[in-house]
């Protein structure tokens, strides 16, 4: 049986170690230069990319959870759902289209379904 409450840290545990070392007191200015991305901090918080962010984690806590409780194909196609949410958050955040990383999405769980 799956720990949501374990899962549940986990998440919020990742984005938070996420944000440390990716936000102002970590390596920020070094990672948006090696990404061409302007340092400058936004206007406004960039919610779209952080939704995005917290989706991969989600699916990414619940392949592992799934991994430790069950052996199934349903397991692979989580890992599946949760690379392409990954790569829509990195071109999210990256500020490129991110349709294309959402269709693949979309057609990957039409397919599960």
């Amino acid at each position: 049986m799956i720990n949501w409450l374990a899962l549940a840290a986990g998440v919020i545990a990742a984005f938070l170690l996420g944000w440390l070392v990716y936000g102002p007191a970590g390596f920020q200015k070094r990672w948006a230069e090696g990404t061409r991305i302007d340092p400058t901090p936004p206007e406004s918080p960039p919610l779209p990319q952080m939704a995005a962010q917290i989706v991969f984690l989600i699916l990414l806590a619940t392949v592992i959870a799934l991994t430790e409780t069950t052996n199934s194909l349903g397991v692979a196609l989580l890992a599946i759902l949760a690379a392409a949410a990954q790569t829509a958050s990195v071109r999210a955040w990256a500020q490129k289209s991110v349709s294309r990383s959402w269709s693949i999405l979309a057609m990957l769980w039409d397919a599960a379904c």
